[in-house]
């Protein structure tokens, strides 16, 4: 017969050791999210408004001309289910950042024709502009590896936030709110 107690104290020993290994498994799982370029020079771009253009603002966007400013990158595919989730959280950080001059650009990295972007643009109810990486140079430059991938450009125009899959809005407008500081 076992003592009164020991019971109880295996399970709870078996239950903080299941919650390590969770821990540890979900940390592996995620290595890597952040960006290799994490407080460094963020790549120049230059690419064209695809999709989402304001009638009369720019057919092109050049990274470098946006100096001053905070940008956020979403990087994204017309496939990516991630992708599409991610967007009502950037829309509503657009809304939220636009009177403080925080730029938002969907990067599309597939090589589709415009009337294809376009759609998927709608489709996923993005109401910022979509860019058009069609031969992956910028999704190279940034060492994009998973989609989607949220990065954000500080004012100074290092990087100062990554994020793989669909990212935390709060963890987002904090490392929005960091950038415009």
């Amino acid at each position: 017969m076992s003592e009164p107690g020991k019971s109880s104290q295996r399970r709870w020993i078996h239950w903080l050791v299941t919650a390590m290994v969770f821990v540890a498994l979900y940390a592996w799982m995620t290595r890597g999210n952040a960006s290799p370029l994490m407080g460094e020079a963020a790549p120049d771009l230059t690419l064209a408004v695809a999709a989402g253009a304001e009638p009369g603002g720019p057919t092109k966007i050049k990274l470098s001309d946006m100096a001053g400013q905070v940008v956020v990158l979403d990087f994204w595919a017309s496939w990516c289910g991630a992708c599409r989730r991610t967007i009502p959280i950037l829309n509503d950080l657009n809304e939220e950042f636009a009177a403080r001059g925080v730029s938002f650009y969907a990067v599309n990295v597939e090589p589709i024709d415009r009337q294809r972007l376009q759609a998927a643009h709608a489709a996923f109810g993005t109401e910022f502009p979509s860019l058009h990486d069609r031969a992956g140079t910028v999704q190279r430059r940034y060492a994009i590896q998973r989609l989607p991938t949220v990065i954000v450009v500080g004012q100074d125009g290092i990087v100062r936030w990554a994020s793989t899959g669909v990212p935390s809005k709060m963890r987002l407008r904090g490392a929005i709110s960091e950038a415009l500081n």
